[in-house]
């Protein structure tokens, strides 16, 4: 297994979006690929990387920032010409939110990379470490490839049946 290097099991062919994609975008862009998140390139350089745990953390802070809302029209009464009226809709405000706010907004611009010689210990290690679960396989500023912990888990299982 000492062997096996991060070239050896990412993945070539990388699906990566837009920091200008909406996240109601990501999330259909995510699911049509059956993907949990992607890189964020921007004219050709990694700028990002987004999951669906990035949209989850917006949610969360979005159903706050409603139920606050919903706690001041509750308390102070609700007038129906008020300029923020959607926001006494939780669904309707989310999704609203989804629409309007892009991914750059959320992203993670630390981007966590190995090398494409790094053995799949060095690459397992930074993921434990670092509590993620893919990592870009990039070398003089080019995203080579993706290594995701279902590549590390699959490998350790095709390498105990040889």
């Amino acid at each position: 297994m000492k062997d096996v290097k991060a070239r050896d099991i990412m993945s070539k062919h990388v699906h990566s979006v837009s920091p200008d994609l909406s996240l109601i975008d990501l999330e259909r862009d995510l699911s049509s690929h059956r993907i949990s998140g992607a890189p964020v390139l921007e004219r050709g350089t990694v700028v990002g990387i987004v999951s669906r745990s990035d949209i989850d953390r917006h949610l969360s802070r979005e159903e706050s920032r409603i139920a606050a809302a919903a706690t001041y029209f509750y308390r102070a009464g609700f007038d129906e010409s008020d300029e923020d009226a959607s926001q006494a809709d939780p669904p309707t405000a989310a999704i609203e939110s989804m629409r309007k706010t892009r991914v750059r907004e959320v992203m993670t611009p630390e981007v966590i990379s190995v090398g494409a010689e790094d053995p799949i210990s060095v690459v397992a290690d930074v993921m434990r470490s670092r509590r993620i679960h893919r990592v870009l396989v990039i070398e003089d500023g080019n995203l080579l490839g993706l290594v995701s912990s279902l590549d590390i888990v699959g490998t350790v299982a095709d390498l105990s049946r040889s």
